[in-house]
């Protein structure tokens, strides 16, 4: 992943190709899942350091084209600000929960 990501924001053609196809499988996905669950808010994450730009605008470009305007009119779609801390905030969210719990 790191490989592609450093040819593609280097310039490299057949990179950029790839992160753009897999960029528009991502967001024929979504389409579907916004549909269905109308989100207020899409947030990308995981490994997309360094084409995380790259890869938004694609998958903005194809779920704003083909999503209803009233389901996606107001909904942002947004890279994660959690680089590499997501699973800890994840696991740390519930844990907190269960010991600050108000009865």
């Amino acid at each position: 992943m790191r490989d592609v990501a450093g040819a593609a924001t280097a310039g490299d053609p057949a990179a950029r190709t790839v992160v753009r196809d897999a960029a528009r499988r991502l967001g024929r996905v979504l389409v579907g899942l916004v549909s269905i669950f109308n989100p207020g808010i899409v947030v990308i994450g995981g490994a997309v350091d360094g084409l995380g730009h790259v890869l938004l605008a694609e998958i903005r470009a194809v779920v704003y084209r083909r999503s209803a305007p009233l389901t996606t009119g107001t909904m942002p779609i947004v890279l994660s600000d959690l680089a590499g801390r997501a699973g800890v905030v994840g696991a740390a969210r519930p844990t907190s929960e269960c010991v600050f719990a108000v009865d």
